[in-house]
C-alpha cells in the first residue's frame, strides 16, 4: 500500500449506514461512503467555524482544509481503476447559479484537489435541470437518470458526485450450479454456489465473513457479514468498527470451504439529512457558515440526495451512485467453513489499498430492485 496519506472513509461508512438501517428497520439500505464523502468534501472548502467542525467530524476528516484537499487527492489518484477485470470512475461537479458570486479559492480548490467540473448556469432556464442530470446520468455510465426533479428557486449551488464501479470476480462462479434456495423472510432466490479456498473469518459468536476479490490486481473486494442464526443485522452492525471492516479487506489468508451466495439487485435512495444531522451536521442545514463560499449571502445545506444501485451475479458486480449537496441561501477458522447466505446480511465493497469503502449495505431481499 502506498505510504501517501489518504482520506479514509471506513468509520464513517459505518456510521452513515447505522443511521440509514435506523431509518429504515428491515428494508434493504444501500449507501456509498465514498460518494457522500466526496461530494461534503468538496462543501467542506467553503465551511468555517463550526459548520466546518461539524462537517470534518462527520466524516472523521482533518479539519485543516489544506491537508484534507491534499487526501481527498491522494484517495482520487488511488482509487483509479483500470486494470484487468476492474472499471471505478469517479466524476466530481459543481454547478452554480449564474449572476452569484462566489469566492474564486472555493472552486479553484474544488478544481485543482477534486478535479471538479465548473459551471455558472442559469438555474432559471429549464436546460439546467438537463446539464445537471446529464452529469449524473454519464457519471454513473447512464445508470441514473433524472437524479433532481426540480430546482428550488433558493439554490445557488449543487455540489455532485459520481461513482460507478464494475468488476468481474477473480475466480468466478460457475453459472450451472446456481439454484433457487430459501431466503428468510423471501422465498426462494437464486442462489450462486463455490467451493474451495477462500478469505474466511468469523468472531465465534456473531457473524461470519467472506471476502471476495475483484479483478487480477485483487484490489478491490467484496466482503459479506452475515450474522449467525439467532443473531440479527441490528447486533452484528452494533458490534462493528472500521478496523474490523478494514481488517477484513486486508487478510489474504484462504480457508477451504462452502459458499451460497444469492444474486443481488437492490437499489436505493433517500435524503440523507437526517443522518447527517444525527452523526454531528446540524449547523450546515441551519445557522451555518459558508464564508468560504461567499461573503455576501447566508447560505447552508438544504438537502443531500442520494442514490445507488448494486447488483451481484456469477460474473461479478457492478454498482453505481451519486450524490447531491444542494446549497441554498438560508432564507429558505478450524475446519472447513460453510456460509449459506440464506438470510438477510451485511455487504461492503471496498478498496484495500486505500480502505476506500464504495458501497455498504444490509440485505433483506436480494432481489428487490429500486434503482
Amino acid at each position: 500500500m502506498s505510504n501517501t496519506k489518504v482520506t479514509p472513509t471506513a468509520a464513517f461508512a459505518i456510521d452513515l449506514l447505522k443511521q440509514e438501517v435506523a431509518a429504515k428497520p428491515g428494508e434493504n439500505v444501500l449507501v456509498s461512503p465514498l460518494s457522500v464523502s466526496l461530494a461534503l468534501g468538496m462543501t467542506a472548502n467553503g465551511a468555517r467555524g463550526n459548520t466546518l467542525k461539524g462537517i470534518t467530524s462527520t466524516l472523521g476528516i482533518n479539519s485543516d482544509l489544506g491537508a484534507n484537499n491534499k487526501g481527498y487527492a491522494a484517495l482520487l489518484e488511488l482509487l483509479k481503476r483500470s486494470g484487468i477485470g476492474v472499471t471505478l470512475d469517479i466524476a466530481n461537479g459543481i454547478f452554480a447559479k449564474l449572476g452569484v458570486t462566489f469566492k474564486p479559492q472555493f472552486k479553484q480548490a474544488n478544481k485543482r484537489y477534486f478535479n471538479a467540473k465548473l459551471e455558472d448556469l442559469d438555474f432559471d432556464d429549464p436546460e439546467t435541470l438537463d446539464l445537471i442530470n446529464g452529469f449524473v446520468y454519464e457519471g454513473t455510465n447512464k445508470k441514473i437518470d433524472k437524479m433532481l426533479k426540480s430546482i428550488s428557486p433558493d439554490a445557488v449551488m449543487f455540489l455532485v458526485n459520481c461513482v460507478y464501479f464494475k468488476g468481474e470476480w477473480t475466480s468466478k462462479f460457475d453459472k450451472s450450479l446456481t439454484k433457487d434456495l430459501p431466503f428468510a423472510g423471501v422465498g426462494d432466490v437464486a442462489t450462486m454456489y463455490k467451493d474451495g479456498a477462500m478469505v474466511y473469518s468469523t468472531d465465534w459468536e456473531n457473524y461470519q465473513v467472506v471476502a471476495l476479490p475483484f479483478g487480477e490486481s485483487k484490489a478491490v473486494r467484496e466482503i459479506i457479514i452475515l450474522p449467525y442464526e439467532g443473531k440479527t443485522i441490528d447486533d452484528v452492525l452494533a458490534i462493528l468498527d472500521a478496523d474490523t471492516v478494514k481488517r477484513f479487506a486486508q487478510e489474504d489468508e484462504g480457508s477451504d470451504g462452502e459458499l451460497w451466495l444469492p444474486r443481488i439487485d437492490i437499489g436505493y435512495e433517500n435524503s440523507l439529512k437526517d443522518s447527517l444531522i444525527n452523526l454531528g451536521m446540524e449547523d450546515a442545514f441551519g445557522g451555518a457558515d459558508f464564508t468560504g463560499m461567499s461573503e455576501d449571502l447566508d447560505l447552508k445545506i438544504g438537502d443531500v440526495k442520494h442514490r445507488t444501485g448494486f447488483k451481484l451475479d456469477e460474473e461479478g458486480a457492478e454498482g453505481f451512485a451519486a450524490t447531491v449537496v444542494e446549497v441554498m441561501t438560508e432564507s429558505v477458522s478450524a475446519g472447513p467453513f460453510q456460509v449459506k447466505v440464506n438470510r438477510p446480511f451485511i455487504k461492503f465493497t471496498i478498496d484495500k489499498e486505500t480502505d476506500g469503502v464504495l458501497f455498504a449495505g444490509v440485505v433483506y431481499n436480494p432481489a428487490n430492485s429500486k434503482k
